[in-house]
């Protein structure tokens, strides 16, 4: 055992704080490990994969195991919203199973909280899949500006126009409102 499968234990298993949290799952620590460490922190995360924590799930997903699956199958009847699409890309990164990318497609148009929006625009381009492209830009245009931007961040795209477009819209807006009187 390194001191690298201490670091994704602390850090990963056991980070329960904003701040170990705030920067996203750190799936660099699951990089950092030998093959005989991956294989102690595969079993750990299946211990403790869950509905309510998607680190794992994503670790899992990240390293492609198999070992897995049978579980991750089973939380994926149970989940909905934005933890389905979260298990769904696990699955998908894992075995490629396409029936996942229906799951995806059935499940995003359901999710209207906009920060769990954000939290899943991120898998879409994984999906390599056209018709999850064609949804994923639709958030482009979303009311919400966050929606809009990490829309087009993930699809790697400029994001100059979608900052423009909500400084306008923000402005107008603000023109309307003292024009009524608020």
């Amino acid at each position: 055992m390194t001191n690298n499968l201490d670091i994704f234990r602390k850090e990963f298993i056991e980070a329960n704080t904003w701040a170990q949290r705030k920067d996203g799952v750190p799936l660099d620590l699951l990089d950092n490990l030998t093959s005989e460490d991956l294989k102690i922190a595969e079993i750990e995360l299946i211990k403790v994969v869950s509905l309510k924590d998607n680190w794992p799930i994503d670790g899992l997903g990240h390293i492609k195991s198999k070992d897995a699956l049978p579980r991750l199958y089973d939380l994926l009847d149970k989940s909905k919203n934005s933890m389905k699409v979260t298990i769904a890309h696990s699955i998908f990164q894992i075995c490629q199973d396409t029936k996942m990318i229906e799951i995806v497609l059935e499940t995003m148009p359901k999710i209207t909280n906009q920060y769990e929006l954000i939290d899943v625009l991120y898998y879409l381009p994984d999906f390599k899949d056209k018709r999850i492209t064609e949804l994923h830009n639709n958030y482009r245009n979303h009311k919400e500006y966050l929606v809009a931007y990490n829309a087009t961040r993930y699809l790697g795209l400029p994001t100059d126009e979608v900052v423009e477009k909500y400084r306008e819209k923000k402005k107008q807006r603000s023109i309307w409102d003292r024009l009524i009187g608020k």
